[in-house]
């Protein structure tokens, strides 16, 4: 992604993140976000902010479309670490939240780093979807870039096609598989009632 104003970022070191702008931006942006993910979209700015002090139009708008695809309730990513490495067989140990609060943790290892950490989603949640196609790109410049990692999964011959992001490659593609699975959990759910 080439960003359309790469010396005119939204927010800088001297022009930190306001919620009118925020709110402003993803209005403008076609995005509608309720109160409780406006609040989640202001935070996740802020963080990152934090981290670098140059926040893009593309930032926010990535950070908007991975709140507006989460469904209210799922998992939640606690922590990922990954073990990589020359002969070794990658590995990932995650740990995540439960639809009803209980703290989840899993390892797996795979192919990849990516294949790891799919199998341990997949074995912590118990629900299994395919990764068919997998892509990451970094949104602006530097080591402190938000990154975006857009994949489209298959559930009983369904895709369900997800983003998500943040500053680490593989945190982003943890939490895209995630969202992946929380939105087969809420299709399964709605069949249920």
């Amino acid at each position: 992604m080439v960003l359309l104003n790469p010396d005119k970022p939204i927010f800088s070191s001297n022009n930190p993140p306001v919620h009118e702008i925020v709110h402003a931006q993803t209005a403008a942006m076609g995005k509608e976000l309720t109160a409780e993910q406006f609040k989640q979209a202001y935070e996740r700015i802020r963080n990152l902010y934090d981290l670098k002090e140059r926040i893009f139009t593309e930032e926010i708008e990535a950070i908007a479309d991975e709140i507006l695809l989460q469904p209210e309730i799922g998992w939640d990513l606690v922590s990922l670490k990954i073990t990589i490495g020359p002969n070794v067989l990658p590995g990932a140990t995650i740990v995540l939240t439960s639809p009803d609060g209980q703290r989840v943790t899993s390892q797996a290892a795979g192919f990849s780093s990516t294949d790891a950490i799919c199998s341990a989603i997949a074995e912590a949640t118990d629900i299994r979807i395919f990764l068919k196609d997998f892509e990451f790109y970094t949104i602006s410049s530097g080591l402190k870039s938000l990154g975006r990692a857009m994949m489209t999964t298959e559930y009983h011959n369904r895709q369900v096609r997800t983003t998500a992001c943040s500053v680490d490659m593989l945190e982003a593609t943890a939490k895209a598989y995630l969202i992946a699975i929380n939105i087969v959990l809420d299709k399964i759910n709605q069949q249920l009632e």
